[in-house]
């Protein structure tokens, strides 16, 4: 167990490059966890962690958020940010809203807490999860890494995060609400546009964190990239909408040959290395290298395609996905449709109608974004 001070906006070390290096460090494992507690969250801080959130995330990775919305200190678009990643990580990330019960207290905590197969990291300290908090703000943080479970630091952290995370008297339960998309709309419409704890644009915030960290590779990644609020559709070449049913493997999706060939533009033996992001209502997520995974089957004998998609792990099948091909080199976007969810009705009815569907109950159609099925794909895009 080690401990430190990180001195912020006196060096280049900084809350953001230690969250960095937790995200990194847990880049193509299955099995860590991340939790951030902030009392105020700004679009520029939130938008600049999301490309590492992203990578942490890709191989099944878990991760929790609280934040506070008292006092206005929490702005719109950070909140849009963070309900983007439960919709493209359903079952690996929450996120709740700690709101404090009188007016003469409010939610202030700030802890960041990171869980390895061993041991626990964590910072304590005054850092929001603004871009100045982040980076560019005079802080006082402490940070305890590598502490065994049982450790005294360990379990001061869990304690904290237990007392916002499970209310229990005098707190109580109704003080921390999940953002589902209903309170999200009425968090919308009190907030305001620009927190006040930030006055940069997300592009400058950005810019400004990821700078001291631009010779660093991202692992599994590109360059990292801000979210763009372009919607995908208006620079898709080709589509492919398809059920994803009960596999074999949980976090594999399975794909016909057909569409391998016809849709992703390869033969059926040929390899893949595709770059794939997630489309949410904030943009496209960081692009993830993924192999087109060729299999024989337990026998050998039936030729399959998988790709590796954690974000379907323990979500009700059958459900429906959309892909888009963007320009550049292998370049792909997806959209998951849960099974409950409109927009999976509508793909469903789709399928039925134009999908082919040969000897399985596996439907697909893919097409052209000029085609006449197009219109109704656009709509499953932000569906």
């Amino acid at each position: 167990m080690r401990s430190r001070v990180i001195r912020q906006a006196v060096s280049t070390d900084s809350l953001f490059g230690v969250i960095a290096g937790w995200c990194k460090e847990g880049a193509g494992q299955k099995k860590y966890r991340l939790r951030l507690m902030s009392a105020f969250a700004s679009r520029g801080g939130v938008g600049a962690v999301a490309p590492l959130l992203d990578v942490f995330l890709a191989q099944g990775n878990t991760l929790e958020v609280i934040v506070g919305v008292d006092r206005n200190g929490t702005d719109r678009g950070a909140l849009r940010h963070l309900h983007a990643l439960l919709h493209a990580y359903p079952a690996q990330c929450k996120v709740s809203v700690f709101t404090a019960p009188a007016r003469g207290s409010i939610f202030h905590p700030k802890l960041y807490i990171y869980n390895g197969p061993k041991h626990l990291s964590a910072v304590i300290g005054s850092a929001n999860l603004t871009g100045g908090g982040l980076g560019s703000n005079f802080e006082s943080l402490i940070y305890y890494s590598a502490c065994p479970r049982r450790s005294p630091p360990a379990r001061h952290v869990e304690e904290i995060w237990s007392m916002f995370a499970k209310p229990t008297p005098p707190l109580r339960s109704k003080f921390l609400r999940p953002l589902d998309k209903h309170y999200l709309r009425t968090l919308l419409a009190r907030l305001p546009e620009n927190s006040r704890q930030e006055e940069k644009s997300e592009t400058a915030t950005f810019r400004e964190l990821w700078r001291p960290l631009s010779s660093v590779h991202l692992p599994r990644s590109t360059a990292p990239k801000p979210r763009k609020t372009v919607p995908p559709n208006v620079s898709a070449r080709n589509y492919l909408v398809t059920d994803v049913l009960r596999e074999t493997r949980s976090t594999q999706m399975q794909v016909p040959i057909r569409v391998v060939e016809g849709f992703f533009g390869v033969g059926k033996r040929e390899p893949l290395d595709l770059t794939l992001s997630i489309i949410t209502n904030t943009g496209l997520s960081q692009p993830i290298h993924r192999p087109l995974v060729l299999s024989q089957g337990y026998r050998g004998e039936r030729l399959m395609r998988r790709i590796e998609m954690p974000q379907i792990r323990r979500l009700q099948r059958p459900l429906a996905v959309v892909f888009v091909r963007l320009p550049g080199r292998d370049r792909f976007a997806f959209r998951l449709l849960p099974q409950r969810s409109p927009g999976y009705r509508r793909a469903a009815k789709l399928l039925a109608r134009a999908g082919h569907q040969g000897r399985a109950r596996r439907r697909f159609l893919f097409g052209r974004s000029n085609d006449t099925h197009w219109g109704k794909i656009k709509g499953l895009l932000t569906a």
